[in-house]
């Protein structure tokens, strides 16, 4: 005869034969005549509603579809029938909102007009609130999103796909080169939002905040020297600069500016040397390390290479050219030293899209490849598990297996910002998870980023 599998209630442990252990059970755990259950607790109540994206751009006549999402008592969350809602817009003249969700812009609608669409759940009475509403904004002669339901896609797959749900919480946004033209947060029950103002450590996004800046400088992709291209597709041999994501890599002097200048000086773990050392073995091999783009500056950009870090900032985001937007440099780490929010790193994509900056022409130009295995010299990569090339101060993400064609620059911590391989469309995953590693959390993120990618491309959820 097979042994009975018995069932406890937590904290009920079985004692001695099977008759003994009924018994027993049976009176301390309430079974038998007479005994008495708690009564289930009440199910959870709806405690607020949200309308999801919570930002869109349409051009005149574009249209797109809007979820409502119910937050619980319990923290959990769930996507409401449009049935049980009322939608409202602000100004339906410019843009309408069907009983079902989906808005359209009035073909006559102008140029930067917003409306703020709002919904009421039927059962419950609740109401969206001003940050919880979707602002549509209308931007004549936009790239719109390639369906009508991308927006909504992606939203979906910001909350619901797996490699999404691994690494919330994180604020999303994608856009083109006009514009934000979707955006939302994607958080677990009970947690705290991420919104496009949060300030985070960028870790390597900063890469490719310095290539841009170089591009700038130049005044175009075409300029890039040879001795420009080595160091910025990490191939330059300068690779004794020590990082790690628990401590500064430019300590500070006793006196006189943190600077890049200063930082070079540092010696290095391997005897001998300093940051500023060369190593003719790595010269001409892909080898991820910092010291590229400090040597770079060292030796060839002598307006910021002697500046305080909190100085640095100021001077990067001058030499680009895109205002409104604040880099902050903790230390003078032109690889990794940056702290900044989606609201930042977003405009900067824009203007890359929208080719108001050089390096929309060096996309993918001047690429190596950029692991370490099978068909690659490369020395040293932090992209271990993915095959990607590196070009500009930024990876493409080419595996042949997994790889959309996106360029990318993923932070250790999880900041994530790319541009679609068609160059249309630019997107941020904003978000700061501790890490002990160079890249691994960036690589996490970017799993997600392809998820996004595909649910905005398709305008199905992945």
């Amino acid at each position: 005869m097979a042994p009975l599998d018995l069932v406890t209630r937590p904290g009920c442990r079985w004692r001695g034969g099977l008759l003994a252990s009924l018994a027993v059970a049976l009176a301390a755990c309430g079974g038998g005549g007479g005994g008495s259950t708690d009564p289930a607790p009440p199910p959870p109540g709806l405690a607020s509603i949200a309308l999801s994206p919570l930002a869109v751009t349409l051009a005149p006549g574009g249209s797109a579809s809007l979820n409502v999402i119910g937050t619980y008592s319990d923290g959990s969350t769930k996507t409401l029938a449009a049935s049980g809602e009322t939608f409202t817009s602000s100004d339906g003249a410019i843009v309408a909102v069907s009983p079902g969700g989906a808005i359209s812009a009035a073909p006559d609608a102008v140029d930067g007009a917003t409306v703020t669409i709002r919904a009421r759940d039927n059962a419950s009475g609740l109401m969206t609130a001003a940050s919880a509403s979707t602002v549509v904004t209308i931007a004549v002669g936009s790239d719109g999103p390639p369906t009508p339901n991308s927006a909504t896609a992606v939203a979906q797959t910001a909350l619901g796909n797996a490699a999404c749900t691994a690494i919330q919480p994180f604020y999303w946004e994608i856009g083109n080169g006009d514009a934000r033209l979707a955006s939302g947060s994607s958080t677990q029950a009970g947690g705290t939002p991420l919104t496009a103002a949060t300030k985070l450590p960028i870790a390597s996004a900063s890469k490719w905040i310095y290539g841009i800046y170089v591009v700038q400088r130049r005044g175009g992709a075409a300029n890039l020297t040879a001795e420009d291209i080595k160091f910025l597709n990490f191939t330059s041999g300068y690779t004794y600069m020590d990082t790690s994501v628990s401590r500064a890599t430019c300590s500070a002097p006793a006196s006189g500016p943190n600077s890049i200048n200063y930082c070079l000086t540092l010696p290095s773990s391997t005897p001998g040397k300093t940051y500023a050392s060369h190593d003719p073995d790595t010269d001409g091999l892909f080898f991820y390390n910092s010291g590229h783009e400090e040597n770079h500056a060292g030796q060839l950009q002598p307006e910021i290479n002697d500046l305080d870090a909190s100085l640095l900032g100021d001077a990067i985001v001058a030499g680009i050219g895109v205002n409104g937007i604040t880099l902050q440099y903790n230390q003078p780490l032109l690889a990794g030293g940056i702290y900044a929010s989606a609201n930042d790193y977003a405009p900067i994509l824009r203007a890359i899209v929208g080719g108001r900056l050089g390096m929309r022409d060096a996309l993918g130009t001047h690429a190596v490849c950029a692991w370490v295995g099978t068909g690659c010299d490369a020395v040293r990569s932090p992209a271990v598990t993915v095959q990607w090339h590196y070009s500009i101060a930024h990876w493409v993400e080419d595996d042949p297996a997994t790889g959309d064609g996106a360029f990318s620059s993923p932070g250790a911590f999880g900041f994530y910002p790319w541009i679609e391989a068609n160059r249309r469309f630019y997107g941020v995953i904003s978000r700061f998870a501790g890490s002990s590693d160079e890249l691994q959390s960036g690589l996490a993120s970017s799993r997600c980023g392809r998820e996004l990618r595909a649910a905005w491309e398709t305008g199905t959820a992945q």
